[in-house]
């Protein structure tokens, strides 16, 4: 028995060591992109077939856990092949058809009366050819996190993106979070039990959750080049949603990545699969290095500089992800990387690097290069001064607004400044010169802007373009 343990280990060892071996350069570049841009945390999963062939973390989680393979990552919108499989699941059981119109599922009252949404179908929503726009729901299901228990009453809101009903591609949550809720129509479950009985469970995803129901220092924090701590765009349990609401491990993402990479998986049907993974439309688009050629169900169908992948982003401030996979070479990996500055792009570059390492691109080191050009201007930047606002009647604009669209908006002021409070959101309120107005960034990186009006000596404040908040 003591010779098979140590016949096994030597196995295991050497095993280790080989892998190692192919994939130190993909060490060695994490490294040096860390140090060069001050990332705070890495992780980087890969699979061939059906093993794991590539598992490492670098740097940290938060301020006092390291990165590790038990690390919680937000995965953001990467959530989306998700609800897209839960919708072709319940498509092969003839539960819902992609044909069907939505307000089979939604009421059509819930949407103005300029909205034909009976000539919207299950399949414009996962494919983003919905052509509506609603941002008020988007935004506090993501954002705020402050919306009505039923969250159709904010299909009020609904607008067409262009002037008229149109079936053009555009990228949006909105589809996604009309899924959620045909999810619980047909099912009668929430779409956060739903994907944990019948996908986290059953591919074996024991570590992954569409709630924030583990310890915070498990969690991989978010981050920016400019500080030290993380920053404010910390998800929420009332901010994890259809679109963007799952939390997973990076072994957990092998699990996911192995059922399109394995040569025989058994899991879910091939049926199934047929019907979730060809189901698609035209997208014709480019982003940087990658083209988008079609979407579906939470699938992007495209290339990486020359590599044929289905992939897709998870993005959300210092949240920062891709998951790919190449199916003819049976090859795939999953890229986090917790820094809202260049981390999208630095996850990109990645996962470029790893697919050329793979393949045994001689000319890996030199094509990765170009990546320099596009992340170093991002910090090449110095973030800008700022001026606290300042406003000589305390009384006059402290209070609690109201935006039927936004909700409830309260104005306090501290020992700092004023500050601005939507929901979760809080941020000090700045002066902005050009337009004697306020700037808020209640997200990192994203500004609003507020201007002060009067109407019957009742302060009102306008929030850009989504219209006023009336004081109570």
């Amino acid at each position: 028995m003591r010779k098979f343990i140590i016949a096994s280990t030597l196995f295991i060892c050497t095993l280790i060591t080989c892998l190692g071996q192919n994939y130190a350069k993909i060490d060695s570049i994490t490294n040096n992109l860390q140090e060069k841009y001050n990332l705070k945390g890495v992780g980087i999963v890969a699979v061939r077939g059906n093993k794991v062939i590539y598992q490492r973390t670098f740097g940290k989680a938060n301020n006092k856990k390291l990165f590790t393979d038990s690390t919680k990552v937000y995965i953001a919108s990467n959530t989306k092949a998700f609800i897209g499989l839960s919708l072709a699941m319940l498509a092969l059981e003839k539960k819902i058809d992609y044909a069907d119109p939505i307000t089979k599922y939604i009421p059509s009252s819930y949407f103005p009366k300029q909205i034909e949404a009976d000539k919207i179908t299950i399949e414009n929503l996962v494919h983003h050819t919905h052509g509506l726009s609603n941002d008020p729901l988007v935004f506090r299901t993501a954002y705020s996190g402050e919306f009505p228990q039923d969250l159709k009453e904010l299909l009020k809101f609904t607008v067409y993106y262009e002037d008229t009903l149109s079936y053009n591609f555009k990228y949006s949550n909105l589809g996604y979070l009309l899924a959620g809720m045909i999810i619980e129509q047909v099912t009668g479950e929430n779409w956060k039990d739903y994907l944990q009985k019948y996908i986290f469970n059953s591919i074996g995803m024991l570590e992954t959750t569409a709630h924030i129901n583990f310890k915070q220092s498990l969690e991989a924090m978010p981050f920016e080049y400019y500080s030290d701590s993380p920053i404010s765009s910390r998800k929420s349990e009332n901010t994890l949603h259809a679109a963007g609401g799952i939390y997973s491990t990076l072994g957990d993402m092998a699990k996911w990545l192995q059922i399109f990479t394995a040569n025989k998986q058994e899991i879910f049907s091939p049926t199934l699969m047929k019907k979730y993974l060809d189901f698609r439309t035209s997208a014709s688009e480019r982003m940087g290095p990658f083209t988008m050629d079609e979407y579906g169900n939470g699938w992007i169908y495209g290339t990486l500089m020359g590599e044929k992948l289905n992939f897709h982003f998870g993005s959300f401030p210092g949240y920062e992800s891709i998951m790919s996979y190449n199916y003819e070479n049976k090859t795939g990996v999953y890229v986090f990387v917790n820094e809202r500055l260049g981390g999208q792009r630095i996850a990109a570059m990645l996962t470029a690097y790893f697919y050329m390492v793979a393949n045994e691109d001689p000319a890996a080191d030199e094509k990765i290069k170009m990546f320099s050009q596009i992340i170093d201007p991002l910090y090449s930047k110095t973030k800008p001064e700022r001026t606290i606002f300042s406003y000589q009647n305390i009384n006059e604009l402290t209070g609690t607004y109201f935006n039927q669209k936004y909700g409830q908006l309260i104005v306090d002021k501290t020992s700092d400044g004023f500050t601005f409070s939507l929901g979760r959101l809080r941020s000090l309120a700045y002066s902005e010169t050009k337009n004697d107005g306020i700037s808020i960034e209640w997200t990192p990186g994203i500004i609003e802007h507020f201007t002060i009006a009067k109407d019957n000596n009742t302060v009102k404040l306008i929030y850009g373009d989504f219209g006023e908040f009336l004081k109570q």
